[in-house]
């Protein structure tokens, strides 16, 4: 096939890197200002099933490798490779039956137009936290999303996908069919050998009455909140999402101190005297010496993603680390502000999650490629403005993920920094792992689908 033959039967935008918009199509293709120096042979913008069909077999012609991407959010810039890049943006389509709790939804649909389309049903899913990021990524990496306590990781809310093999052949795949494909596709992430066109979701009702609260204290105090956090969790109903903020203070407490950490709880609540009594319940044992505090918010998802968002600006630079461990919650949560403290640039923050117990008797996660989790999560992210100074940031988010990794299990592989190339079997199981890489030498035994990390 041609390039010529390739653009005559794709709907989509075929830009090759010798044409005049190619530049600009490169540069679209990460949301990082910080962009690896990768150059993709062709970008495909595909709008179907059989768009991305034909790629895939233009690619195998020419013995060129093959990247789909999503909305180019991953902090490693995994989207953007040297081979052919096809962009999945324009597969968007959103089809729900709120009889069934079902929906069909298309890898370019970003979490923000799901979110609001299943609103309008009264139902949810379990988005991610940032409004802009399309599903592909998000749930081929597994999904840590909004009230994962109640409604779990988000791959396990996926019931089908359809996929293009190395083959370029559209199959579906679900528990009954193509299992070893489905079961790859619910974690495997970056490692995928695969190009997902759509994914059929499990729906959950929408809670009523979401609502935040928020404590900001003094970085020092980190011990003491995770001490609070670690009391609480154990009678705290599922629906509760306690997370810790590691930044910069803001204008308002700069004159009070350089960092700051912000507890931020929030509840998914099913009415206001339900919030109300859970955030009650949580501020009663709040630990004095708050620098402000900002009770009773009521929060539904927009208003979840403008926070979140406030977080990360749009041309920022970016490098990011994930770290799941199984050690002291209060060890792991100090030393992580520790280096929030040190960080070169004031733009850099880090996240601290305890997850909930497991429930009594409760089994263990599905049978996935996702397999990676403990009880303290955090992330590390390096924020920055200017690219002289990308190897001292970069070298300060190394440095961070240093430091932890004495207790450090894993990574998740969706915000893990892949340009370490240890971080990749990490982000699994050691049996999941040699699971992957078995289906990746059956699915795809050329490695059409290896990258560049």
């Amino acid at each position: 096939m041609s390039l010529e033959a390739l653009k005559s039967s794709v709907s989509g935008l075929v830009i090759a890197r010798e044409e005049g918009p190619y530049a600009a199509a490169r540069e679209a293709l990460i949301w990082n200002a910080r962009k690896p120096p990768r150059y993709p042979h062709v970008i495909v913008g595909a709008t179907s099933a059989a768009d991305v069909q034909a790629a895939v077999r233009y690619a195998r012609q020419h013995g060129l490798k093959v990247t789909a991407r999503g909305g180019g959010h991953h902090w490693s810039g995994v989207a953007l490779q040297d081979g052919v890049v096809i962009d999945l943006s324009g597969l968007d389509a959103v089809t729900i039956d709120p009889a069934a709790r079902i929906a069909d939804v298309g890898p370019g649909v970003s979490h923000r137009d799901l979110a609001r389309a299943l609103a309008g049903h009264g139902l949810a899913f379990p988005v991610g936290h940032c409004a802009t990021v399309p599903l592909s990524g998000y749930l081929l990496g597994g999904g840590l999303g909004w009230n994962s306590g109640a409604w779990g990781i988000a791959c396990f809310s996926v019931e089908s996908v359809d996929v293009v093999t190395a083959e370029g052949e559209l199959l579906r795949a679900s528990e009954a069919q193509n299992a070893d494909i489905f079961w790859a596709a619910r974690g495997a992430g970056p490692a995928f050998f695969g190009v997902v066109t759509s994914y059929r979701l499990r729906l959950h009702r929408l809670p009523r009455a979401i609502t935040t609260s928020t404590w900001t204290y003094r970085l020092e105090d980190i011990g003491t909140l995770e001490r609070w956090i670690s009391s609480s969790q154990p009678v705290l109903p599922r629906n509760v999402e306690f997370s810790l903020l590691m930044s910069s203070a803001p204008p308002t407490l700069a004159h009070r101190c350089a960092k700051v950490v912000t507890a931020m709880v929030t509840v998914f609540a099913d009415s206001v005297d339900e919030a109300r009594i859970v955030l009650g319940s949580v501020a009663a044992s709040a630990p004095p010496g708050a620098l402000d505090a900002s009770l009773n918010v009521p929060t539904p998802f927009e208003a979840l993603f403008e926070m979140n968002g406030a977080a990360f600006p749009h041309n920022r630079r970016y490098a990011a680390d994930t770290y799941w461990s199984t050690a002291n919650a209060g060890i792991f949560l100090e030393t992580l502000a520790a280096r929030v403290k040190d960080a070169p640039s004031p733009a850099s923050i880090a996240l601290g999650v305890l997850l909930p117990p497991p429930e009594p008797g409760a089994p263990g996660l599905p049978d996935a490629a996702f397999s990676m989790v403990a009880p303290v999560f955090g992330c590390s992210y390096a924020v920055w403005e200017d690219a002289e100074d990308d190897e001292l940031n970069v070298s300060w988010l190394r440095e961070t993920s240093e430091r932890l990794a004495p207790i450090t299990l894993g990574h998740y592989i969706g915000e893990a920094h892949l340009d370490d190339d240890a971080h990749i079997p990490r982000s699994f199981s050691p049996a999941a792992w040699a699971r992957l890489e078995r289906a990746r030498a059956t699915y795809d035994p050329e490695g059409l689908f290896s990258k560049t990390f």
